[in-house]
């Protein structure tokens, strides 16, 4: 893009109440987490680069100056000699880090010279404002762009299809060499439309096909950040909305578009081709930045005298610190060692409440993704709460299975009345006779679990679903819908994340939405808090805007009205639970939901 874009230590490798719900959880089935072993990044010879501004070390800056005697991007404009980001000679200063992503991930994890511009003959063919189309682009700049518009110094640059024949044109291939294609942020900037999401996708597959038929090996694929998070678009809601939109789907479309080019190549030694998750990255970065070192994800370090650039994401109104190409890097050479593990799954999920009549029933809802049918066990637990000290659970609790449509599938009142032999076989057979429980292979959609007490009951009550088997199909989302009260009459959802990496859970608490739903009693000031397996708190958020609006708005889960709690966080293997609360004495009917992140 002409970009603004994106933490080992960062410095250190630079510079070298639950507690009854959780003993619950903790019951079920858990895989260990999986680890992942010492990897080696494989030997490349060198590193060649195809891109726009995230990667451009100095073609555009050689552009401006045979046309206009201008060193841009340069010091006379607070950038680096060449590059969109900071540097040591920039105001403000920083010797932390030196260069964009791939000069790093080069110099500092493959022992390897760092790429350089090719319009000096290096092997960096980047240029500032490209798109992944074939030919050339008129770019137009002035002082300090943001993006490329406005001004009158035009100049022409190569476009990444551009990039990549004159790269075939003028050299040999070298199956040793990495190689590398990123763009498609310039493509959404200028057209964010549903319709040239599908058509980045498609050029860059095509961009990779031409250089595998070429002869390359070993390629290396980013897509783009959230684009409504740079600061360019802080003010325009509208416009941050629709490029995170383009944003997400452009990552889901290039990686169905790769996975299915891939079929093409599934020979007994077929290219390697190595996928950088930007998006799921930056996430990471705006839901939890200290652990990245950054303090400020909103606002532009440059021209900003007393700030430290290594704390903050965006060097200018669209491109990244140097800080945040050094993370970049390093997440790159973790998925060229092969150290990043499948995304974990989400294998469990429970939700406690206090069950009445009408319309404080207990409601869990959950999606299953994927393309094959998943079985999966659903229980209805009260009369066991009470050898957990739990006051006022419910006696004798039933479930209803629906489907989306709204059609039942499936109703239990005694878990031994009707599928007693199944239930056992699956190891999670409730503990007491008068408890419900299910087991039914269902095919990917969205289901709902209605419990209640029978005869009209009331008590505290847990809905809860277990995954138990391996088919390729995902557990994604889960939301319960539950009366809060005072005191310990809390919402309480739970969930089970299973072996792999850590994987982007976005949690929320909805109150005030439900009145359009037609539910008069809804909670209207929800306060969220998230706890880890120890009943350590690890977040907690009252109004969505006030905690981690960027990450929420960026996994398109903002809620619709600014009283609603979120929390966005990235879980390890584990157990979790998720409470909702009223601000206050509020009381009232409220949501808590819990999505995975694919």
């Amino acid at each position: 893009m002409t970009s603004r874009g994106l933490t080992l230590s960062r410095r250190a490798t630079a510079r070298r109440g639950l507690a009854s719900l959780s003993v619950l959880l903790l019951c079920a089935t858990l895989g260990c987490p999986l680890s992942v072993s010492s990897q080696t990044t494989p030997s490349f010879s060198t590193v060649i680069v195809f891109g726009d501004s995230l990667s451009d070390v100095g073609n555009v800056r050689e552009k401006m100056e045979d046309k206009f005697f201008l060193s841009y991007p340069g010091g006379s404009y607070n950038y680096s000699d060449g590059r969109f980001t900071n540097s040591s000679d920039t105001d403000p200063s920083s010797d932390s880090y030196a260069g964009v992503w791939h000069e790093q991930l080069a110099r500092n994890f493959l022992g390897l010279p760092a790429p350089t511009a090719s319009l000096s003959n290096g092997s960096n063919y980047s240029f500032g404002g490209a798109t992944t189309n074939d030919g050339t682009s008129d770019r137009t700049v002035f002082d300090n762009p943001v993006p490329f518009g406005g001004g009158n110094n035009t100049i022409n640059i190569d476009n990444i299809g551009r990039q990549i024949d004159r790269y075939l044109n003028q050299q040999i291939v070298d199956s040793a060499a990495l190689y590398i294609i990123w763009g498609g942020g310039n493509d959404l900037f200028d057209d964010d439309s549903a319709a040239n999401v599908t058509a980045t996708s498609h050029r860059v597959v095509a961009l990779v096909n031409r250089l595998i038929v070429a002869g390359a090996r070993h390629i290396l694929v980013a897509n783009v950040p959230p684009l409504g998070a740079v600061p360019f678009y802080g003010d325009d809601g509208d416009k941050q909305a629709s490029l995170n939109r383009a944003s997400a789907e452009y990552r889901k479309e290039l990686n169905a578009d790769l996975d299915a080019n891939a079929l093409l190549y599934s020979s007994t030694n077929p290219p390697t081709i190595y996928r950088l998750d930007i998006w799921s990255l930056f996430v990471r970065f705006v839901a939890n930045p200290a652990t990245y070192g950054f303090t400020d994800m909103r606002h532009p370090a440059q021209d900003r005298t007393l700030a430290d650039p290594d704390q903050y994401l965006f060097w200018d109104e669209i491109h990244p610190t140097t800080a945040a190409h050094f993370e970049i890097a390093k997440e790159a050479n973790r998925i060229l060692s092969g150290a990043v593990a499948p995304t974990a799954l989400a294998l469990n999920l429970a939700s406690r409440a206090n069950v009445q009549p009408g319309e404080n029933v207990t409601i869990g809802g959950f999606i299953i993704t994927g393309s094959v049918a998943k079985r999966l066990v659903l229980r209805g637990i009260g009369p066991s709460l009470n050898d957990r000290a739990i006051p006022g659970a419910l006696a004798d609790p039933t479930i209803e299975l629906f489907d989306q449509a709204g059609a039942s599938l499936a109703f239990n009142d005694d878990w031994r009345a009707t599928q007693e032999t199944e239930i056992t076989a699956t190891m999670l057979a409730p503990t007491k006779d008068l408890e419900s429980g299910i087991v039914r292979t269902l095919a990917p959609g969205n289901y709902t679990v209605v419990l209640s007490g029978k005869d009209g009951a009331g008590g505290i009550g847990l809905v809860e679903i277990y995954d138990t088997d391996t088919a390729n199909s995902t557990l994604a989302n889960v939301s319960t819908r539950g009366a809060v009260g005072l005191g310990d009459e809390v919402l309480i959802g739970g969930i089970i994340i299973g072996s792999g990496a850590n994987v982007i859970t976005v949690v929320r608490a909805i109150g005030p939405s439900l009145t359009s739903a037609g539910i008069s009693n809804s909670l209207l000031d929800p306060v969220l808090d998230l706890f880890d397996s120890n009943g350590l708190q690890i977040g907690t958020n009252d109004d969505w805007k006030d905690g981690q609006p960027t990450a929420a708005k960026a996994t398109l889960l903002a809620p619709g009205d600014e009283r609603e709690a979120v929390i966005v966080a990235s879980l390890a293997p584990g157990n979790y639970t998720a409470v909702v609360r009223g601000k206050g004495s509020a009381t009232g009917v409220a949501l808590v939901e819990m999505y995975r992140v694919p």
